[in-house]
């Protein structure tokens, strides 16, 4: 029975005999606000062939093939099998790589953890919601699912053994993901990235030298320090970015392109809380890496505009692109940062006010143009907009941010962004 290559249009599209662009929702759907499930997913359609094989000939292709071992299968974990479906999907709104590339060694360590499983369960139910239009209420699947893997993690973490493994951390990270998707944000003594920092301390980090483990921990060190700026009690050992700065270099560098890089590493990001909270002690070391973000943001700028061909959603050309976008936002956002900690030591320097009004404008332009790719592709503007809130000083530019976030706000609810803003504010 062998399969040949039928439509890859959505279930709803294929009923109604309609043509499908294979977007994520596709346009059809989205217009008429209908459910969009299967699109861009190959199928195939298996015939029956009579075989003309005599019996002796068929015989001996059978006792061949009984000697063949069987190289790979398709995994037969149905968990697994709609991880890979979520991981398949490339249009830059939904596509879950932009949480990082250890994502991809999930599948084939469903299985081995409950804590992991109950996490990426979690995930694959609450990510169709994203497809949502605004307003809808969550599905109350995606919310039990959730419920679960918050219950299964607390049960890891009361283990001995599983508190020191690599699945726990990579379930509170994807757990962590789907709090921002169904926007179940609580009081809570301890965050996340609280966590996170805990348990990077009693994990042996120089034991993950390559692969998923390696890839895991890097990612997770970005939430510790973001959680470090705004909470000193969350503090990393010097050795600890040593051995994170390690692992960094043992990593594979991506593919190059003519678009210059951030020069700004882990390590340098990594002191960023210090700077934030005792700034009258590292003024020397603020400034230089003031001046090292600013050249590296006039160094990125002038390719972002650069006349490309308009392409879809799911083009790898503008999933670059799109990266490249971020990553000047982020840097521009980062110098804010400091630009605040210098202006009030130096209260007088017009120059610093007038490149924080600058850089304030820059992210709400950048902001507006990465909506079309909202919520996944532009969800790294939120952070920069409420770094420009705490910082601009312009009524003009105060009003342009809080209708920019109240409106991405939709996306992701419960985000206490005023919270933030208004503590940036106070420093």
């Amino acid at each position: 029975m062998p399969g040949v290559p039928s439509s890859k249009a959505c279930e709803a599209c294929r009923k109604a005999k309609k043509k499908c662009d294979e977007q994520q929702p596709c346009s059809r759907c989205y217009r008429l606000k209908v459910p969009c499930e299967g699109s861009g997913q190959q199928r195939y359609q298996f015939k029956n062939i009579k075989s003309t094989q005599r019996p002796k000939a068929k015989e001996k292709a059978i006792r061949v093939r009984s000697n063949l071992n069987i190289i790979s299968q398709a995994p037969c974990n149905p968990l697994a099998s709609r991880f890979i479906r979520t991981l398949d999907i490339s249009d830059i709104r939904f596509d879950i790589s932009f949480y990082g590339s250890f994502l991809k060694d999930i599948p084939r360590r469903l299985g081995e953890s409950g804590v992991l499983d109950a996490a990426a369960q979690a995930l694959v139910s609450s990510h169709p919601f994203l497809h949502r239009l605004r307003g809808k209420e969550v599905p109350r699947d995606a919310l039990m699912r959730f419920g679960k893997s918050v219950k299964a993690l607390r049960q890891s973490l009361d283990n001995p053994v599983e508190i020191r493994s690599p699945h726990t951390l990579c379930a509170i990270y994807l757990i962590s993901i789907c709090q921002a998707w169904l926007g179940k944000y609580e009081k809570q003594s301890v965050s996340h990235g609280t966590a996170i920092a805990h348990l990077l301390k009693i994990v042996d980090i120089s034991r993950y030298k390559r692969g998923f483990e390696r890839d895991l921990i890097v990612t997770l060190s970005v939430p510790v320090i973001l959680d470090g700026i705004c909470n000193p009690r969350v503090q990393m050992d010097p050795s600890f970015w040593s051995d994170m700065m390690a692992l960094v270099q043992q990593s594979p560098s991506s593919a190059p392109d003519s678009i210059p890089r951030s020069t700004t590493t882990l390590l340098s990001l990594s002191k960023f809380p210090e700077y934030l909270h005792h700034p009258h002690s590292h003024i020397p070391e603020i400034t230089a890496a003031y001046t090292k973000l600013q050249e590296d943001a006039q160094n990125i700028y002038p390719y972002l505009d650069q006349p490309t061909e308009p392409a879809s959603l799911s083009s790898p050309v503008l999933g670059r692109r799109s990266r490249h976008r971020a990553a000047y936002t982020v840097v521009i956002a980062l110098a804010l940062l400091l630009n605040t900690i210098l202006r009030v030591l130096d209260l007088e320097n017009t120059v610093l006010a007038e490149e924080s009004s600058f850089f304030c404008e820059r992210i709400i332009n950048e902001a507006d143009l990465a909506s079309c790719y909202r919520p996944i592709g532009a969800a790294y503007a939120v952070p920069c907009l409420v770094v420009a809130l705490g910082t601009a000083e312009s009524p003009r530019q105060l009003a342009r941010i809080e209708a920019t976030l109240t409106d991405y706000q939709t996306d992701f609810g419960g985000f206490e962004w005023r919270e933030l803003a208004m503590w940036l504010r106070a420093l």
